[in-house]
């Protein structure tokens, strides 16, 4: 009942703060990010869980501190939009000089976000195919920038929504098979991966644009029609069904994927999905073997990516062992956040950090180590949550860190956005937001900003991720420009003229 009330609240307070068409016009990406807190920490427990027939508070060892930390949490995050808001609106109307300048607003053609998505499919390929630095975490300068084109795999599931980044409508009758092969070849790598986000974020990419395009007002329709209600069913039993068995077959094979090829990855995978008893047995076994961090929350591992608070309940568990602030564990956060600096910088202000053993394991990984659990944890990345990890490090103290995280990663995130005249409106009285593509490209990652492992992560985006975000951007987008013009010199000039006289018309 305290759980189902706390989800309650936190929808109160989200319709009566966020959503709103004012709100979300000036401030649509910040907005989606609360959105996805308030989603995957309180909404999405609560109707998942109910479909799989369990309580919210399945598998809990401390279900009150965890919807008490989960909604002060949100609080302070609320908090911090109302101050952020209150802030931007004296620097709304000044121009984005250097991102316009730099061509963060110039709409991509189709052909350049084609040539993204390739690009970041033949990334993927090479990194967990063929690259010597295979795991958790990729090494070396060149692997991590080919990492880093990972993120444009899924630029063509964009087109559909072009409305949202200025272009008019699109011909879905063409797009839409090409899409489907698309992600066809992505399914693939991904298998070879073993990764069930990488396949997913394919699907989501599409949800969260559309729920985004929805609360815009940039999609006008009728959701509850009789084809609506079909597609929704339908989507429901891929969902959790098909992608689900397929989800926990990559589970299951995990273990060997470090020691035998990519090819005989993908095939025992294809193995264990037709293997429906084996799968069966392994949901009743549990997602974990290791009792002393016990992550089971859903069965279904696809809702579980969106929506398992047992990581809040297990990073509690380990914090309640620790009794008080543990000073290597503040030292650790500090050190990750240093850790996320680019080595050269790390040298030029002299900072002594050892970047490479502080970034092989993760914060849930360290704080399992702390609470009493042997060395041996250490590099098994396990997901710990901010409120553990926060309490172990810094006390209560680590929702006000919280805030000021989070106060400077919705200012970078809206700056991905214009606010302009809304057509049809009198002056001064309607805005509506044009979209940098880049924004919409982490879409997301926005999303499933928060939950975090560790209050500082908000500051690692600051000081690093955004930067990296921006800049990678910057290079894809301006050599695909080039590559689809060069590409367009080569078209026989009959062929162009035919080609802008079919776009006139």
């Amino acid at each position: 009942m305290v759980a189902v009330v706390c989800v309650f609240i936190v929808w109160l307070l989200f319709t009566r703060f966020f959503l709103q068409l004012p709100v979300l016009n000036t401030y649509p990406i910040s907005s989606f990010l609360v959105l996805g807190f308030a989603t995957t920490q309180f909404y999405f427990p609560l109707v998942f869980t109910l479909l799989e027939g369990k309580p919210i508070i399945f598998n809990m060892e401390l279900p009150y501190e965890v919807f008490v930390h989960s909604l002060a949490a949100f609080v302070v995050v609320l908090i911090t939009h109302v101050l952020y808001r209150s802030f931007s609106r004296k620097h709304l109307k000044r121009p984005r000089s250097l991102l316009i300048k730099a061509g963060f607003f110039i709409t991509p053609t189709n052909l350049q976000l084609w040539i993204m998505g390739f690009m970041g499919l033949a990334a993927m390929f090479y990194v967990y195919f063929y690259s010597p630095s295979v795991g958790h975490q990729i090494s070396g300068a060149g692997d991590k920038f080919v990492q880093g084109l990972i993120t444009f795999s899924y630029a063509p599931f964009f087109i559909p929504f072009s409305k949202l980044y200025g272009k008019h409508e699109v011909n879905l009758k063409k797009v839409v098979p090409l899409l489907i092969i698309f992600t066809i070849l992505l399914f693939i790598v991904s298998l070879g991966r073993n990764s069930r986000g990488a396949f997913m974020l394919g699907f989501t990419s599409v949800g969260f644009t559309f729920i985004l395009a929805l609360l815009l007002g940039k999609i006008r329709t009728r959701l509850f029609t009789a084809r609506n209600l079909a597609l929704a069913a339908l989507g429901l039993w891929f969902f959790t069904g098909p992608l689900a068995d397929l989800a926990t077959a990559m589970v299951i094979v995990r273990g060997q994927r470090d020691e035998i090829g990519r090819t005989e990855l993908i095939s025992l995978t294809l193995e264990a999905f037709q293997d429906k008893e084996s799968i069966r047995r392994y949901r009743l076994e549990g997602i974990t073997q290791e009792r002393e961090w016990d992550e089971q929350y859903m069965d279904n591992m696809f809702l579980a990516r969106f929506s398992n608070i047992k990581y809040i309940d297990a990073s509690l568990v380990e914090a309640s062992k620790i009794n008080e602030q543990d000073p290597s564990l503040f030292n650790f956060s500090i050190d990750r956040l240093f850790a996320s600096l680019p080595l050269p910088v790390l040298n030029v202000f002299g900072i002594n950090v050892d970047k490479e053993s502080v970034i092989s394991y993760s914060f849930g990984d360290y704080l399992h180590y702390k609470a009493g659990s042997g060395a041996v944890v250490l590099g098994g990345y396990k997901t710990g949550h901010f409120a553990g990890t926060g309490m172990a490090a810094f006390g209560l103290w680590y929702l006000l860190i919280l805030g000021v995280g989070m106060l400077g990663s919705f200012y970078v995130f809206d700056k991905l956005r214009l606010v302009k005249q809304a057509t049809g409106t009198v002056a001064g009285k309607g805005k509506e937001p044009v979209f940098s593509f880049c924004g919409l490209l982490v879409l997301s990652s926005v999303f499933m900003f928060l939950p975090a492992e560790s209050v500082t992560e908000p500051f690692e985006f600051l000081i690093r991720g955004s930067i990296q975000m921006l800049l990678l951007y910057f290079l894809v987008f301006h050599l695909t420009r080039f590559l689809s013009s060069l590409y367009k010199g080569l078209l026989p000039v009959g062929l162009l003229r035919h080609r802008r006289r079919r776009a006139f018309q």
